[in-house]
């Protein structure tokens, strides 16, 4: 009885170790073939298309506490609504250097894909006669 628990247990341990190996497997291969198809500099388009996308949110959200704090002048609300103001102001400061850190990476990413002109072979050196020793 003690055996057979034993090796029930060895074959289930076995089986679980061959289940993770071939998921492994498939998860590496669908990963590899997801690659093959992604455009070069497709993530840092994609951030970069994110941050501009926030940071004309920001700027709405900017314009809009602006407004309400010219609004509010004279009012029992007029700290509120300029710290409001002032923290729509820095966020959106923030945003637009992510914006602009974002671009710098996708042009950096944009030229190492470009392809480069291509060179024309150098003439062939002639080997120089071999030093004695």
């Amino acid at each position: 009885m003690k055996h057979t628990r034993t090796a029930l247990a060895s074959l289930a341990g076995l089986a679980l170790s061959v289940g993770m190996v071939a998921g492994a497997a498939t998860v590496s291969s669908a990963d590899e073939a997801r690659g093959k198809d992604k455009a070069p500099c497709s993530q840092e388009q994609k951030q970069y298309d994110k941050a501009v996308k926030k940071y004309e949110r920001l700027q709405a959200k900017f314009a809009e506490e602006k407004e309400e704090a010219a609004e509010a002048e004279g009012t029992e609300d007029e700290k509120s609504e300029k710290r409001e103001a002032r923290k729509a102001k820095k966020a959106k400061k923030a945003q637009a250097k992510r914006v602009e850190k974002k671009q710098a990476k996708l042009e950096k990413c944009e030229a190492g894909q470009e392809p480069s002109e291509p060179t024309e072979p150098s003439e062939p050196v002639e080997p120089s006669e071999p030093a004695e020793s």
